[in-house]
Formats: structure tokens, sequence, C-alpha cells
């Protein structure tokens, strides 16, 4: 269940970010610094403010990925959305094939262009306005901004000097066989199956974070038709709060008890959230129907994952 690579090959002014670190930030996380509003509103001809929260706790895909997210808004419209990433953190990611479930170029919901320059990654994310005009299609307008925006994010994105992601030791899960081993450890048949992540289509920028996170979910069901839910990271240890760890797992996992898990169908149980140093793993909504304890689940789990 665990996939390891050599650590790639590095300069002495390029640092190496520890397979379970957090990678430094773009632009210290300031968005006025890659894009600042008189860019944006030339770009997009409306007047706009920025409208970005603070990432708030545990693990967030885009700084995992090392990314910058920034949105903008008019008129109570989400109007442009830009994420930049180093091309290093998303070597994982096929970009040319990723969105293609979206209807692209015909854009019915958000238009999106990525562009790649100079060891970055720019995904540029239009929504107009209802009633907006613009000449030639969507997909065309889209075009049109990320040819402004993009350069102007590169050209003021400071990557104080480069970083490159050790990946040895990130996992990366087929749900089939991971319930496949989960259900002798638990006395009982489990079918693993891959699980949906998005109610709505995500944006794409979101859905390449993800993807470079290695972010995977999967439901593993019982002959009575219960299930367990488990959502896991990829080098996301650094989000993980140690001091929370209670209960006996198989080293090197390290973990506890949650607040009552929500999962994907609304249903609740029992949570559970555990690091091996690396990568992170949550069990959102142990039922109770299902007979068994969340630790006894959660322990499991950490030694299937474990070769």
């Amino acid at each position: 269940m665990t996939a390891t690579q050599p650590a790639p090959t590095t300069t002495s002014e390029t640092l190496m970010v520890a397979p379970g670190a957090k990678p430094p930030v773009l632009a210290d996380g300031e968005c006025e610094q890659i894009l600042p509003l008189d860019v944006v509103a030339k770009a997009t001809g409306r007047a706009v403010e920025l409208d970005r929260a603070p990432a708030g706790g545990g693990y967030d895909a885009f700084a995992g990925a090392g990314g910058l997210s920034c949105m903008w808004w008019s008129d109570g419209v989400d109007v442009l959305h830009v994420a930049v990433f180093t091309a290093d953190s998303l070597s994982e990611v096929d970009l040319a094939t990723v969105d293609d479930w979206r209807a692209n170029p015909a854009c019915d919901w958000y238009c999106s262009v990525i562009t790649e320059q100079d060891g970055f990654v720019v995904i540029t994310t239009i929504n107009p306005p209802q009633g907006a005009e613009f000449e030639g299609s969507l997909h065309d307008e889209a075009v049109r901004i990320a040819e402004q925006v993009a350069p102007v994010a590169i050209a003021n994105v400071d990557a104080d000097g480069g970083w490159v992601r050790d990946r040895t030791g990130w996992l990366d899960v087929d749900c089939s066989a991971l319930g496949g081993a989960l259900g002798p450890a638990l006395s009982r048949t489990f079918v693993g199956e891959d699980w949906g992540v998005y109610i709505d289509p995500p944006l794409t920028a979101g859905l390449v974070a993800d993807k470079a996170a290695r972010m995977w979910v999967c439901r593993f069901v019982d002959a009575s038709g219960q299930y367990i839910e488990a959502w896991g990271y990829a080098g996301a240890a650094w989000g993980f709060d140690p001091s929370s760890a209670s209960g006996a797992l198989p080293a090197p996992w390290v973990g506890g008890p949650t607040e009552e898990g929500v999962r994907n169908d609304g249903s609740v149980g029992q949570g559970w959230e555990m690091s091996d140093g690396v990568n992170v793993v949550r069990l959102t909504g142990v039922p109770a129907e299902l007979g068994l304890g969340v630790g006894e689940v959660a322990a499991a789990l950490a030694g299937s994952l474990t070769p």
C-alpha cells in the first residue's frame, strides 16, 4: 500500500522538503503580492475586491502542494480565481487530462486555463456574472484573462531559491486492495471501493491540489451494507496535531478519536485521525450499527496500511 520513490537530486540552492513537512508558501501567502487589484480590475473589466480567507487548521491541499490560492469578487460574484504552484509540486499530476470530465472548452460551469512557465503553473478560473458581455465564447474570455494575469503572477512570485518535495513514504492507496486487507483484521468481509469526493464539480485548481496531495477516499462496505469511510492525504503530517494522540495503533502510526464525523452521505458516527509521520488518514463517521469501535477500526486500518 506504500509507494516510495528516490529523493530528487538538488543543488545547494534548492531546499529539500521532508516527506511529511509543510512546503514554503509562495509569495508569503500574500495574494496582493502576486496580483495587485488594479491588474485584476483591468483584466476583468470590473471593480474587484480580494476575498480570500486564511487557511483553517488541519491539512490544506493547496498548502501541502506549496500553492497559493486567491479569489476576487465583484458585486457578490467570484469572478476570478488564480492558483499558483511550483511545477515540481505538480510533477505527479497530468495537467493535460486532469479536468477532462468537465465540458471544456464549452465551459458551462466556470472556465479554467492552465499556464506553465518558468517552473511555475498558474490556473486561472473565471466565473462572469450573469449577463456579462464580452466578445467570443466564455473559453475565449478565460484565455484572454489568463494571458494577462498569469505572466504577472509568475513574475511576482518569489520561490526563495526553489524547493523540491521528497515523496518517500507517501501512500498510494488502492481501495479494493485495502478493503481486502482490512476485512481479515476485523474478522469480517469488506468490499473496498473508491468513494466520490466532490458533491459539486470542484474548481480545476482544487482538483489539481488534491491530486498533488494524493488525496484518496475509500468506502469499505460489509455484508449488511454498513460501511466505513476513510480519507487520506500523502505528505500531510505537518497538519496533524500529535497532542491529540491516544490509544494503541501499530507503529509508526499515532492517533486518536475526533469529534463526531460526518460522511459523504450526511450520516454521522465516530471519527478518528492518525498519522505515520508522513501521511494523514481520517476515519469519518464509523457507525454504531457496524458493531466495531472506532479505535479497533483505526488500528486495523493502520496495520493494513503498514508494509
